[in-house]
């Protein structure tokens, strides 16, 4: 890394290795039935467990993408974002990640990706109409650095199981809401019962999914803060962007939330809730982050 980067924090590794414990821990309690059953039953759950961890670190970005209708561009496409991801990665040394676009009108961003090689940063519609440049080139620098602290990679893993539970849930709920036509109202509201079980577990397992990101994403989400505004040099522009994407999410309907929902603990920023819910949120509070911001300004300022 460049001489822009603070350097590694210990309580940053010591959570990734606690998030990736307690997703072996998921993992091993839902193999566990399946070997009760016998062996045969336990061996093919383990090595459907095996590949499902493989397929998060593969696949967790195309996901990702997909569920927020994301599409990777080349310079030609969006030269200025282009442009600023050369500059931010001249400055970190990393290799540069592809960049993908959201037609969402909410505003927000996200990487994802298996790690520095293979990463991906998506920024929204949303983001670049409410954003100045020098806010959207802050935003970015914050996912960039994500992928400098090598945290990628255990969210993907960590996160995979819920991603995919969110996909599924907000399908079938579509299937209510859209309901069908005529006779075929009938075998929509039938196969959406029939699916009930299936997710009341998605919904179980994208519950456990939060819990365990919990362990991670709070302090990740800081660390990617800092990192980013050291790699800008302006830390004030982070926390205008900041305000300005807790604004858009706090005047975002319902169905622009439901869209985020997948993918709301990879963003930049995530809906809060109030009281209980606010615990159980995959960010820190817009006011704490501004606060880390503002001491980081400071410290730039009298050359420290």
């Amino acid at each position: 890394m460049g001489p822009t980067r603070d350097a590694p924090d210990s309580g940053l590794t010591w959570r990734m290795l606690a998030t990736m414990t307690l997703v072996t821990l998921v993992y091993a309690a839902a193999v566990l039935p399946a070997f009760l059953a016998g062996p045969v039953w336990g061996t093919a759950a383990a090595a459907v467990a095996v590949a499902l961890a493989v397929a998060s670190s593969r696949w967790a970005d195309r996901l990702a993408l997909y569920a927020m209708d994301a599409r990777l561009v080349d310079p030609s496409e969006e030269p200025e974002l282009h442009a600023v991801l050369d500059r931010l990665c001249m400055s970190s040394g990393l290799p540069k990640p592809r960049l993908a676009v959201s037609a969402l009108d909410i505003p927000n961003a996200f990487a994802a990706g298996s790690g520095p090689g293979s990463a991906v940063v998506c920024v929204t519609d949303g983001l670049r109409d409410r954003l100045e440049p020098a806010e959207v080139a802050a935003v970015l620098a914050h996912e960039t650095a994500h992928v400098a602290n090598r945290d990628v990679l255990v969210t993907a893993v960590a996160s995979f199981p819920a991603l995919v539970a969110g996909l599924f849930l907000g399908w079938w709920t579509d299937l209510f809401r859209g309901g069908g036509q005529g006779t075929m109202a009938g075998v929509v509201w039938t196969g959406g019962l029939v699916l009930l079980p299936v997710a009341a577990a998605a919904a179980l397992l994208h519950g456990a999914g939060t819990l365990v990101g919990l362990a991670l994403s709070r302090h990740r989400e800081l660390c990617a803060d800092s990192t980013g505004a050291l790699l800008t040099g302006r830390p004030a522009d982070l926390a205008s962007a900041l305000g300005k994407v807790d604004d858009g999410l706090r005047d975002a309907s319902r169905d622009d939330l439901r869209a985020l929902r997948p993918v709301r603990a990879l963003c930049v920023a995530a809906a809060r809730g109030e009281g209980a819910a606010g615990l159980l949120s995959t960010h820190p509070t817009l006011a704490r982050r501004t606060e880390r911001l503002t001491a980081i300004s400071r410290r730039l300022a009298s050359g420290g």
